[in-house]
């Protein structure tokens, strides 16, 4: 393979022999995701600045050889590190982890790719900040640069984590650098405090595309409350949960709910304790919440206890008449980061506060015979975990339609019926079916792969499409009814011309 050859020792050149990497033996984890993938790749490039990152592209594209870049490469469920095609190879930039801007009244962060939500919240704490950063379910030790690209989930109030970042800046394959909003201007004071700057807005074509790297980003953060509620509720039966939605939905709408409302089952809250077979513990923890079939959680987050108070007083009075129970965790002082108000109780109060934790990422080993003392790492230890990622309308009668077809096919296929929620908006819900298995079990992998495209099938023919897509699944989506796909591929032509920065990623409908 000479323009391989070529590439790798331009790179090397570089680089150095150290952050140049083609031993099979060391690329193994790069080929590895909670899913069966058949994807080789062929080296591994660290590049640690925007220049070096330019000078790979640029090698690349005169080579052509295909790249495809990665953060910290834990998308898992989605693909972990796995490129979308066959021979790319991984541009990591996980060396690249610098906050190079903070500024607190503003309430802003500028990270490179590598800075994870853990350095995030260490970042914050070690100075006293009253700000956080919006959290997601996955590892903390994953990338709020990648995660906001692939438009991730988040808690709090600026849970959609896409709609509060600015200032990108992205590197071409042919060595050109872009900066969006007013930061194509330099170091002007509204670069990283007003998203859309003047002219057209490129934002949304670094988001979820194969046009450029980001190597840099700046992150909105919301400040700490000095009020923070905690509001849980239960459901014993599914036929309440359409009005229950609806509720929610204009607790969003009038913006008494600021933040992210979640709903789980009672199988996938077991899971993040229990295990696959365990019907008597499962038994246990019926009894002990009462038969309840649905959980939910939502935050409160006022400036002061009186306006604290009137959201909960409002927010009950809504939902407790449509619920079998409700509770409130309430706490009030004067907050700042690593000194949040309410999560020593439970992990799951600490992520409405930015506080990232591992506890949503235990369910992937609900086919494992134990966890693992250290870190989560679903990669290494073989788990099966595949996301089914759909974009339903915020309606009750559509989640519940949702849920019940997410059944019926899990079901068909083997699975256990892992079901979530998530409620990022005003107007659109995240319909989450998770399946999960034991990658070690024969069989297993395409047996998940099936019940994953019979998902996807069975929501399409609802009209409800993926607003996120696994490596796997890149061509899922059903044929576009207008002309975008001639001119986004003349945007690709435009932008990488060579055609080798991750090739299939989100450009294959």
């Amino acid at each position: 393979m000479r323009d391989l050859d070529d590439a790798l020792a331009q790179w090397r050149a570089l680089l150095g022999s150290e952050r140049v990497i083609d031993d099979p033996a060391a690329l193994g984890a790069a080929e590895t995701a909670t899913f069966a993938t058949g994807q080789r790749v062929p080296a591994i490039v660290r590049p640690r600045t925007r220049d070096e990152v330019a000078a790979v592209l640029t090698i690349a594209a005169k080579c052509g050889v295909a790249v495809y870049p990665v953060s910290r490469g834990c998308n898992w469920g989605l693909g972990s590190r796995v490129p979308a095609s066959d021979g790319c190879a991984l541009v990591d930039l996980a060396g690249m982890s610098a906050i190079t801007h903070f500024d607190e009244e503003l309430a802003c962060m500028t990270v490179e790719p590598g800075v994870t939500f853990r350095q995030a919240h260490e970042f914050l704490a070690a100075r006293g900040s009253r700000l956080f950063v919006s959290a997601t379910g996955s590892s903390p030790d994953a990338s709020l640069v990648g995660n906001a690209l692939e438009r991730g989930d988040g808690a709090g109030p600026l849970g959609d984590r896409w709609a509060h970042v600015c200032a990108l800046e992205a590197v071409l394959t042919t060595g050109e650098v872009v900066r969006t909003g007013f930061a194509r201007f330099g170091d002007v004071p509204a670069a990283t405090a007003h998203r859309w700057g003047v002219g057209p807005s490129l934002d949304g074509l670094f988001s979820q595309s194969n046009l450029a790297v980001i190597t840099r980003m700046t992150v909105w953060l919301a400040p700490l409350p000095k009020s923070i509620q905690a509001l849980r509720f239960r459901l014993r039966d599914d036929a309440a949960l359409p009005a229950l939605v609806d509720a929610l939905r204009g607790l969003r709408l009038d913006g008494t709910l600021r933040a992210t409302a979640s709903l789980w089952n009672d199988l996938r809250v077991w899971s993040v304790e229990g295990r696959a077979g365990d019907a008597a513990g499962f038994a246990r923890f019926r009894d002990e919440t009462d038969g309840a079939r649905w959980f939910g959680l939502t935050g409160l987050y006022a400036p002061s206890e009186r306006m604290g108070r009137a959201a909960r007083e409002h927010a009950a009075s809504v939902i407790a008449p449509l619920v079998d129970s409700w509770r409130c965790e309430e706490r009030a002082g004067d907050p700042t980061a690593g000194r949040e108000l309410l999560w020593a109780a439970e992990p799951a109060f600490g992520f409405l506060q930015g506080v990232p934790h591992e506890m949503s990422l235990r369910s992937a080993y609900w086919h494992k015979a134990s966890m693992p003392t250290a870190s989560l790492d679903p990669d290494r230890d073989r788990c099966g975990l595949v996301w089914a990622c759909a974009a339903v309308p915020f309606r009750g009668r559509d989640v519940l339609r949702a849920l019940v077809i997410a059944r019926e096919v899990l079901a068909a296929h083997g699975f256990d019926p892992m079901l979530a929620v998530a409620t990022q908006s005003e107007r659109a819900a995240s319909v989450l079916p998770t399946i999960l298995y034991d990658r070690d079990v024969e069989g297993d992998d395409a047996r998940a792969m099936r019940c994953h495209d019979a998902l996807l099938a069975r929501y399409a023919a609802e009209g409800w499409l993926p607003y996120r897509l696994g490596v796997h699944s890149m061509e899922a989506l059903p044929a576009a009814t207008d002309d975008s796909r001639a001119v986004l591929g003349r945007l690709k032509a435009a932008m990488d011309p060579a055609g080798v920065l991750a090739p299939g990623r989100y450009d294959r409908s």
